[in-house]
């Protein structure tokens, strides 16, 4: 009867919380940078939960949005419509060290294979906001659960804006990375004949070994 209701994700979030860094070169500064995360599928995950971004520069009022949850091909859209702001305050300078964004209240959730934008923006006028880097690979960040891709860094002081400060020209720009951190968990799945397949071989050995035993 166990077995009937035996649970398929775990209840928690790992205690550890894990840090993905991005080299940090301080090629440009300006007012936003958006760029696409990616839920690794090799590992017996349920999801991730980024639950906090990390920028520096001049800051000042800071919004962090997301893309919804639709299928656009992997296409990270520029329209407003397409996305979710989840975070907004205003903050001091911090040209040095990195400045934490909590997203707690609005944790971005990755399920394995999935891939969302992420776009940070400040209103601040000037170009000194948000600093970013040049593209300088292919992947970011590549850990053992997500990669983060290059993006595009925003120059207009508008939110989506689609004019640059200086009136003319494109207000995005191509081939720009994310300088900074995040901060998430990972909810694993929970063994199931359903789901062997998903764990490595060792852990189905193991699981194996463990039925015969009974």
């Amino acid at each position: 009867m166990a077995a009937l209701t035996r649970a398929t994700k775990a209840n928690y979030i790992i205690h550890d919380r894990i840090q993905a860094e991005t080299t940090d070169r301080e090629d440009h500064t300006f007012c936003g940078i958006m760029f696409p995360v990616k839920c690794k599928d090799i590992l017996p995950l349920d999801h991730l939960v980024i639950n906090s971004v990390a920028v520096r520069g001049a800051l000042g009022p800071l919004t962090v949005w997301v893309t919804k949850s639709e299928d656009l091909n992997g296409e990270i859209q520029l329209s407003k419509k397409h996305w979710t702001k989840i975070y907004q305050k205003e903050h001091q300078p911090s040209f040095v060290g990195y400045k934490e964004l909590d997203l707690s209240a609005n944790p971005i959730i990755l399920k394995p294979g999935q891939v969302k934008g992420i776009y940070i923006h400040s209103t601040r006028r000037g170009d000194e906001a948000i600093v970013y880097d040049n593209k300088a690979k292919q992947k970011t960040v590549d850990d053992s659960f997500i990669t983060i891709l290059p993006g595009r860094a925003h120059v207009s002081e508008k939110v989506f804006g689609s004019i640059p400060i200086w009136g003319w020209g494109s207000a995005w720009r191509d081939n720009r990375e994310f300088v900074g951190q995040l901060k998430y968990g990972a909810v694993y799945k929970l063994w199931n004949p359903q789901e062997n397949l998903s764990f490595g071989g060792s852990f189905r050995t193991a699981a194996r070994i463990l039925f015969m035993c009974q």
